[in-house]
């Protein structure tokens, strides 16, 4: 009898030893599957050398087409064909993804610089356009709250080309009459030190005026030299 109950005790020793061992086993087996193709693998595809020659110089054509404002139009060539034609060999590529916010985020600014000079047809074309390749790109919605704004707001403009400097801190101060802080201003002149002479005596005014702020003024180069003074006055 205590043979028999020995034996057993052995048996039953050495059958628990296997299941472990087999456990051990197979939990590597386990923990190798995913990277072998399990159910949870994911395959990068691989480019072949001649996709990645035709990816990088997609992606060159695109940097060139952007430097020189080719954004959308026309299509043939433009940044936004090459970076699209660049993802369709690379969906995750990040210089392409990054391409294409860079064009939403410049036909933006664009939009932005147009409805600052009262041009609203415009601005709203560069909305469209940027909203088109990205809808929900985050600075969609201020700037077309910016545009909605210099939509609503009371412009007035003044020539100053050919005015004496006295001639000229006179304009400046009736341009000045009964200004609000949600007034901003738009300088135009032939080259950038003319717009910083023009704001200069735009910030004398504004001291002359006994007006305790800098004014907020955006630039542009144009002809005949102006001042223009955009007020929304139901933002107040």
């Amino acid at each position: 009898m205590h043979l028999h109950r020995g034996a057993y005790l052995t048996a039953v020793i050495k059958a628990k030893k296997h299941a472990l061992i087999v456990f051990a086993l197979c939990s590597l087996c386990w923990g190798c599957a995913g990277p072998l193709g399990g159910a949870g693998a994911e395959t990068v595809p691989t480019l072949s050398v001649a996709e990645q020659l035709r990816l990088q110089t997609l992606l060159n054509a695109a940097e060139d087409a952007f430097a020189k404002d080719h954004l959308g139009l026309p299509a043939q060539g433009s940044a936004l064909q090459l970076f699209r034609s660049a993802l369709r060999i690379d969906p995750n590529n990040p210089a392409a993804q990054r391409g294409l916010e860079q064009i939403v985020e410049r036909y933006l600014a664009l939009a932005i610089d147009a409805a600052k000079q009262g041009n609203s047809s415009s601005a709203q074309s560069m909305l469209e356009r940027g909203s088109s390749i990205d809808p929900v790109h985050p600075s969609i919605a201020p700037a077309t709250e910016f545009v909605a704004a210099m939509d609503k707001s009371v412009r007035k403009t003044v020539i100053v080309q050919g005015l004496s400097p006295a001639g000229l801190s006179r304009t400046i101060d009736r341009l000045l009459i009964d200004i609000s802080v949600t007034c901003r201003f738009v300088i135009a002149a032939a080259n950038d030190a003319r717009t910083r002479a023009l704001y200069q005596a735009l910030r004398m005014g504004f001291q002359r005026n006994q007006y305790q702020r800098r004014p907020r003024a955006a630039t542009m180069i144009s002809t005949p030299e102006r001042l223009e003074r955009v007020c929304n006055y139901e933002s107040e």
